[in-house]
């Protein structure tokens, strides 16, 4: 017995007629597949590092060995940068620069200041007296922002550079200024807020 022919047929004109679940063009069949579903990206297994890893109060500033050393005399009680720290920043760990063998190249300090509080020029109390503020309030500094120094604590085992590129992943000495990694927060200050094993209160 002879097989039927298709039920779809082309016509002089090109049309389709008739119906078949096989779709004919140019006299070819082509069979549709269902579309494989798409397949997830996989998670970069590398840990990224968010607001969780780093402590938003804390931040990691440059300082040269002069002005470090009128900190702690208090001569100078107000620090000033160039950019505004953003509300709720309360703590400085001061990077002492090497400054050619006059540093220590590293983090030896860190000063309170307040949650909110940063001065533009013209705006320092003129009393008590510290240095560079009147040249601040002036306009005569590059400095845009001040921030009023409260506390001062010395580090009992100060954070050397090769520390911070080995054990805490940093690249170098900070340029700018950086958050404090967690990690490096609980072992040199932690929760327990200056405790002495950690911490030496300056003022």
């Amino acid at each position: 017995m002879a097989k039927p022919s298709s039920f779809t047929q082309t016509t002089l004109n090109g049309s389709l007629q008739g119906s078949s679940h096989t779709t004919i063009s140019d006299n070819k069949h082509r069979i549709s597949k269902k579309p494989q579903p798409a397949k997830s990206k996989s998670k970069s297994k590398s840990k990224s590092t968010g607001p969780i890893d780093r402590i938003l109060t804390d931040v990691i500033l440059s300082i040269k060995p002069l002005h470090l050393g009128n900190i702690v005399s208090r001569q100078k009680n107000h620090e000033y940068r160039k950019y505004r720290l953003r509300d709720g920043v309360t703590r400085l760990w001061f990077y002492e620069t090497g400054d050619g063998g006059a540093g220590r190249a590293s983090i030896t300090h860190i000063a309170v200041i307040p949650a909110s509080i940063r001065h533009t020029p013209g705006f320092v109390p003129a009393e008590p007296f510290g240095i560079g503020n009147a040249e601040f309030n002036d306009g005569l500094k590059e400095s845009k922002y001040g921030y009023p120094i409260l506390e001062l604590f010395e580090l009992v085992q100060p954070v050397t550079l090769a520390e911070m590129k080995s054990r805490w992943g940093m690249g170098g000495a900070p340029m700018g200024w950086r958050y404090v990694e967690r990690d490096l927060w609980e072992d040199r200050w932690g929760e327990n807020q200056g405790g002495a094993e950690k911490v030496r209160r300056v003022f």
